[in-house]
């Protein structure tokens, strides 16, 4: 991301973004999973249904992980693994047979972790404009299983 951009993304933002995130409840088949270490949150994955509508992967019948993150100082101790694993069984609670993510293209730590988990690039490519700034995205795409008989039917967010 262009450090113009990342100059503008403060502590202040983000509580006023996530409080109205968490105020709208967890409607519409979304979901928060928080990953913590001795009591402090270090990551989070947030799902839910597909939100583009022109989108050829079915609106209604994909789901989307709309976003992963693990705060540095904790990337490589597999706290990344963990969160993915729980928004693909969120996903598969929520009865979605296949997931899309968008990843900023020229993040190549997080594409090869997605490659990893396997999750596969369509070949679709995009500009998403942010804060006045345009952000080369790449969509990757992921069939979901079902949750195991048996297993928790939601998981905890």
């Amino acid at each position: 991301m262009p450090a113009e951009l990342l100059a503008k993304v403060t502590v202040e933002r983000r509580v006023e973004f996530w409080d109205r995130v968490l105020k709208a409840g967890r409607g519409d088949r979304q979901r928060i999973a928080v990953a913590e270490v001795e009591g402090t949150a270090v990551g989070f994955a947030w799902t839910g249904p597909l939100r583009d509508a022109d989108n050829p992967y079915a609106p209604g019948y994909s789901g989307e992980l709309y976003a992963i993150n693990v705060a540095p100082r904790w990337w490589g101790h597999g706290i990344g693994a963990v969160l993915l694993e729980t928004a693909h069984e969120s996903l598969a609670a929520e009865g979605f047979p296949r997931a899309v993510l968008w990843v900023v293209a020229s993040n190549i730590r997080s594409r090869r972790f997605y490659d990893r988990a396997g999750w596969l690039f369509d070949g679709t490519t995009r500009e998403e404009e942010d804060e006045g700034f345009l952000v080369p995205e790449a969509r990757y795409v992921r069939r979901i299983s079902a949750p195991a008989r048996g297993s928790r039917t939601r998981p905890t967010p």
